[in-house]
């Protein structure tokens, strides 16, 4: 071989990055992928729209509606254009009053002109001495199937990185004031 050409090469090699097995040490962490959830919950989160009398127990409120509507009535026929704020009480069970384990906060609009349709953001915060951490949710929900699947896209604490799938379902609603959602949540992605 050439004289030059074999610094050059052992320098070309020096610099070069080290396989991937020699990045990595013992003790970091890895997500453990499973054809199955590795975590599941299930919760319930009721939602109390403010409607210009109940700014009692209101948990939701609109603060975005399109110019011909109003911020106490969500418009018609599909709320297409009404962005609406949360931080709704998360429980075990379906029971408004029961025991809250933390909070629902985010937002929801209604995107669907001409079908019924949300696009959801929000964080579900868990303060209790079950769970700590949060659990972070996007995507599009149409609002008139049985079964809605949402995207996990993160999480902290006990809920560190997770990702996953969230199944909506409508549990109970009162017209436009108050509904509940039952929550399923599969985590695919959990750290140990």
């Amino acid at each position: 071989m050439n004289p030059i050409k074999l610094p050059l090469l052992l320098l070309l090699l020096l610099l070069l990055p080290p396989p991937l097995p020699l990045l990595s040490s013992p003790t970091s962490h890895h997500p453990v992928l499973r054809p199955h959830p590795c975590k599941t919950l299930t919760i319930f989160f009721h939602d109390i729209l403010f409607n210009g009398h109940n700014s009692h127990n209101a948990t939701a409120a609109i603060v975005g509606a399109p110019a011909w509507a109003n911020r106490t009535i969500l418009t018609s026929p599909n709320h297409f254009g009404d962005v609406v704020v949360f931080d709704d009480p998360i429980t075990l069970n379906n029971d408004l009053h029961s025991p809250a384990i933390g909070r629902a906060q985010g937002l929801y609009l209604y995107d669907g002109k001409t079908v019924f349709m949300a696009w959801l953001a929000f964080s579900l915060v868990f303060n209790s001495t079950q769970h700590r951490g949060t659990i972070q949710i996007a995507g599009a929900d149409p609002l008139l199937e049985k079964t809605r699947d949402v995207s996990v896209v993160g999480g902290t604490g006990d809920f560190f990185l997770a990702r996953g799938v969230a199944t909506l379902s409508t549990d109970a609603f009162e017209g436009d004031v108050y509904f509940r959602l039952k929550v399923d949540i599969r985590l695919y992605e959990c750290y140990p």
